[in-house]
């Protein structure tokens, strides 16, 4: 067993350190000239055991994930795409989950960015290998990040938008983290410091804060979605595929009144954790859970994929998918789509790549969602932006 683990991370290590090289020739980045550019200050999130209150999380994570399952319409075919192809990558996941103790699952939940959970989502445990065993590796990536905070400043007008056709370009990269985080907190007149339950995961650190790229972005996705909406205190958002729950925990930050995340049910244990982790005084609500007296009249909803046909008729005030419907079987996104039609009264946001790479056999290619939302009709394409934290990203606004 442990020849096995020394020599995957092996692998992974030397995987990595090719890898490497290949970024540096491409180098991704805006800003930062790659790989020997000047050092960014980081750090892998040291583990965390879990509390009595984890534990009692965990005990509710569980009921929620049995009972999802037992619902899941079992009779509906299960397709081909890259959801279907990471669950092969998460078998220590699935043995938590299976042997339905709540003290190894939140052990297990304290540090799942070093997990195989995680893999598809946040980092998961063969990044984890790459970052923790692969300096220049590591390194770059931790660039990444610090590339991102640059640009999700610039995004909201804390700093100015450098020109690489006049003056300077790159001073804004070579800015101290601590200068960028309070020029943006000071522009959206909120907090963005983290939450510190990230237990293996990879972030850049400044003297009051640390943030992994995954944290910049639902900072800026939800600040865009505030500005799309005209009482977004009094607005209800229903996030299709919603990843670690990242972008529904900042929108709450920014004051939604309500907000709705639907997934597979093992991914709604790994939202579940991190929201009511995050979020301790919120109201949350899991599959399952009878409705709570709310605190303030403000909820979020952790909800399994099938959980979709139980939504009224224009609910949601605006429909997100971000990163997710490019990597499903079209078949499943066209179903979302029309059902989107119906419970939405206003908007669907749509933030994905249209490069349609190839899947994870010749029977699926990622799809270009623009063209899939043309086909199934209803939408009328409001705005097409780039996504500014993210090259090769669309974000594009329809009316349903």
């Amino acid at each position: 067993m442990v020849m096995c683990l020394q020599i995957q991370i092996i692998k992974e290590v030397l995987h990595s350190l090719l890898q490497s090289l290949e970024l540096l020739r491409t180098n991704q980045n805006t800003y930062s000239p790659g790989v020997f550019s000047p050092r960014i200050p980081n750090q892998i999130v040291p583990d965390i055991l879990p509390a009595a209150k984890d534990i009692e999380i965990a005990e509710r994570l569980l009921c929620a994930y049995r009972l999802s399952v037992k619902d899941e319409d079992r009779s509906s075919k299960e397709y081909v795409d890259i959801w279907s192809h990471n669950r092969k990558y998460q078998p220590t996941f699935f043995t938590a989950l299976g042997n339905e103790d709540p003290v190894v699952l939140a052990t297990y939940l304290c540090n799942m960015c070093r997990h195989d959970a995680t893999h598809g989502t946040v980092q998961g445990y063969r990044e984890y290998l790459k970052v923790k065993y692969n300096p220049l590796y590591r390194g770059y990536i931790s660039k990444v990040t610090k590339d991102k905070l640059v640009l999700l400043a610039e995004a909201v007008g804390a700093v100015g938008c450098e020109n690489p056709e006049q003056g300077v370009w790159g001073q804004n990269f070579r800015l101290p983290i601590d200068q960028l985080v309070d020029a943006i907190e000071s522009q959206i007149e909120l907090d963005i410091t983290p939450p510190a339950i990230d237990g293996g995961l990879l972030k850049i650190t400044g003297s009051k804060a640390q943030f992994n790229e995954r944290d910049l972005n639902a900072i800026f996705t939800a600040w865009s979605v505030t500005n799309k909406l005209e009482n977004f205190s009094d607005a209800s958002i229903l996030e299709v595929g919603a990843g670690s729950g990242r972008v529904a925990y900042r929108s709450w930050r920014f004051g939604i009144k309500s907000y709705s995340l639907i997934d597979l049910a093992y991914i709604n244990v790994l939202q579940g954790f991190y929201l009511l982790k995050a979020l301790p005084d919120a109201s949350i609500r899991l599959y399952g859970e009878p409705a709570q007296e709310l605190m303030q009249g403000r909820e979020i909803a952790i909800l399994p994929t099938h959980a979709i046909n139980n939504f009224s008729s224009r609910q949601f005030d605006l429909v997100l998918n971000q990163d997710s419907f490019p990597e499903i079987h079209p078949k499943i996104v066209r179903d979302y789509l029309i059902k989107i039609r119906e419970i939405s009264r206003q908007y669907f946001l749509s933030i994905n790549h249209e490069s349609c790479p190839p899947g994870v056999d010749d029977s699926f290619t990622q799809i270009n969602v623009q063209k899939l939302v043309d086909e199934v009709g209803g939408y009328k394409k409001l705005t097409r932006d780039p996504y500014w934290l993210r090259k090769g990203y669309v974000m594009e606004l329809y009316e349903v």
